[in-house]
């Protein structure tokens, strides 16, 4: 089978496609054919050596976390029922390759009819973490959150979740992905391309900050216009605010498979969609990674496995 693998700090550019054997099934893993894997900033700041400190790996490595398959193969001690049931799930040791082992059973999720695995596979590394965002933050409904970064992965998701749960939302964004914001439930939208005190918008209405762009300028210029606020941030480890009454939380971590199993029944009931931006193949890895930092986000990218690929691009 084929994997793109990460065999230095060199960044993007520097990804190579390889082929690999197929770990051995044990009795209680699943053998999966992969159709998609997001495109993660995670995997990014990995190649190019951001991470070295909270996440040293010994190189060569699989890149990717998260994937969406078909299960073709189950372990004697495994569901058999999950044969050939398309699934979500995480695989820590690479998840860009045609085919996985999955060997953890609580971070298996099979996808219900009705929801295309496409759309199930943008819950990891998006829903999962703004659903992990909005529980932190203890936002009450009536309450109004300010998000930056708001039309990425996470971002798209959070804005709906904030709708669901009756939390008012004011969305930073470029100004091509203000009817996009607005479609996902923005009640307000901030370009930060200007002026911040030119924008007539409700800053003193503004609880808290939940900052998913990582940008400390960016955060100096909303948090001028505000008051005291609680600024909650999945990108920025650290960060002082400008008023002596504003906070700043950094916050990491994953949530429950009982809520991976609650945002798979919310894609189901049309509560929650999911925003891809685009689908492209699997060796399109490295323009994939780039159009992260190049374009102006709009949900998730994902990669696909399911045609015939030969070079690396």
């Amino acid at each position: 089978m084929q994997a793109i693998v990460q065999t230095s700090y060199q960044g993007i550019d520097a990804l190579q496609l390889t082929t690999r054997p197929l770990p051995r099934l044990n009795p209680l893993a699943v053998r999966l054919e992969t159709r998609y894997t997001p495109v993660m900033p995670y995997d990014v700041l990995t190649e190019n050596g951001d991470l070295k400190q909270l996440r040293p790996v010994k190189l060569p490595i699989v890149v990717g976390y998260g994937f969406g398959g078909i299960v073709r193969e189950v372990g004697r001690l495994r569901n058999q029922h999950l044969l050939n049931q398309p699934v979500i799930g995480v695989q820590p040791a690479g998840s860009n390759q045609e085919q996985l082992v999955s060997s953890l059973p609580p971070l298996l999720f099979p996808v219900s009819q009705g929801v295309s695995l496409a759309s199930a596979t943008t819950l990891i590394g998006g829903a999962d973490a703004a659903y992990f965002a909005f529980k932190r933050s203890h936002l009450q409904a009536g309450q109004t959150v300010l998000i930056t970064g708001a039309s990425g992965s996470v971002g798209s998701y959070l804005l709906q979740l904030a709708r669901l749960f009756h939390v008012k939302t004011i969305a930073v964004g470029h100004s091509s992905r203000h009817d996009f914001l607005h479609s996902l439930g923005a009640e307000q939208v901030l370009d930060y391309d200007r002026s911040l005190s030119a924008q007539t918008l409700s800053f003193s209405t503004v609880s808290q900050l939940i900052d998913l762009a990582g940008n400390p300028q960016l955060l100096n210029r909303l948090a001028a216009q505000l008051g005291a606020v609680k600024i909650l941030s999945l990108a920025l480890p650290q960060y002082h605010p400008q008023h002596p009454r504003q906070t700043f939380s950094f916050v990491s971590g994953a949530i429950l498979p009982g809520d991976y199993r609650w945002l798979l029944s919310q894609l189901a009931k049309g509560q929650l969609t999911a925003a891809i931006q685009e689908q492209l193949p699997y060796t399109a890895v490295k323009a994939a990674q780039h159009h992260l930092g190049n374009t102006h986000a709009a949900g998730r990218i994902l990669l696909t496995y399911n045609q015939e690929v030969n070079e690396l691009c």
